[in-house]
């Protein structure tokens, strides 16, 4: 692996990282009509649907032994897990914290990253990476923190999902070697959506598939737009993408999620950043030039490969 590829499938997780990022003003308001579980249900089931049925139109038809397919559903299975905890312990957080609180608590994923790396993968990160992560960890404190913390009940719920995201990022880099970035995607996808409808149900009962809602114009263009974009094609390229770079540079690079939705808020909804929020942004900005900081191996690698 070049520095030079690497560097590419880290600007491109980057431009996921921008429309997650920017999302969260359009999230916002089918929130007032849908409730958390059953938007997510229908978002990755429908993310999950169209990418079967691109790999049904367009895939090459490939047999597959069993035992393959066996561990190809039990891996997929494993990051659909991840990916519903971190989103399911999120949602559920935010009814006891703040979320400042819980925007900073999900990003210390990116502290569990290097180390859950070093203990799964056997991969330690240059030390430009850890104090990248250093750097980084700060600017989220006072990006989402205003540079002030209170701990409550919520944040050990949200701590779940940092955990749980760090996990999903580790454990995608460890398969994906394994299997075709797109299977494993829809598996994942499908994992997330059947335990969404299974909870949604139990807490919402049949209003989690009440047409009449779902249809409705601007909730149906949210939705669509989430699953194709935000979720089918994002995590599938995160799938494919992370063959490329270390994860520790993916969770470094998904930090840029709140300075994006900060941002966004400036923007469009003429949020004003103080001292603090610009700060942490600062911060941020140099955590990930750190962490991109190409080694005394990588120049090698790339003077070489440029010949």
């Amino acid at each position: 692996m070049t520095f030079r590829r690497a560097l590419t499938a880290d600007a491109i997780l980057l431009g996921i990282t921008f429309v997650w990022g920017t999302t969260f003003i359009i999230v916002q308001d089918v929130l007032g009509k849908l409730t958390p579980m059953t938007f997510n249900a229908w978002r990755f089931l429908i993310a999950a649907l169209f990418l079967a049925a691109w790999k049904l139109a367009f895939g090459k038809n490939k047999t597959i032994d069993r035992s393959h397919l066996i561990r190809l559903i039990g891996a997929g299975s494993l990051l659909g897990i991840f990916l519903f905890i971190g989103y399911g312990c999120q949602t559920i957080g935010l009814l006891y914290t703040s979320a400042s609180n819980a925007a900073f608590i999900t990003g210390l994923s990116i502290v569990l990253v290097p180390i859950l790396s070093a203990l799964l993968l056997r991969k330690l990160p240059p030390a430009t990476a850890a104090a990248g992560i250093l750097f980084a960890v700060v600017g989220l404190f006072f990006l989402t923190t205003h540079g002030r913390f209170t701990l409550n009940r919520g944040d050990l719920i949200v701590l779940i999902c940092a955990v749980a995201f760090a996990m999903h990022i580790v454990f995608t880099a460890k398969v994906t070697e394994q299997f075709s970035s797109l299977s494993l995607t829809i598996v994942q996808l499908t994992v997330v959506a059947l335990f969404s409808f299974i909870f949604g149900f139990s807490a919402d009962g049949v209003r989690i598939i009440r047409l009449q809602t779902l249809l409705e114009p601007d909730i149906l263009t949210v939705i669509l737009f989430m699953a194709l974009f935000a979720t089918a094609f994002a995590f599938l390229l995160q799938t494919f993408l992370q063959k490329k770079t270390p994860a520790t540079h993916v969770g470094i690079i998904y930090i840029m999620e709140p300075v994006f939705a900060a941002w966004t808020s400036v923007l469009f909804q003429h949020v004003t950043l103080g001292a603090a929020e610009l700060t942490g942004c600062g911060f941020i900005l140099i955590g990930m030039l750190l962490a991109e900081w190409p080694t005394g191996k990588n120049l090698v690698i790339e003077r070489t490969t440029s010949k």
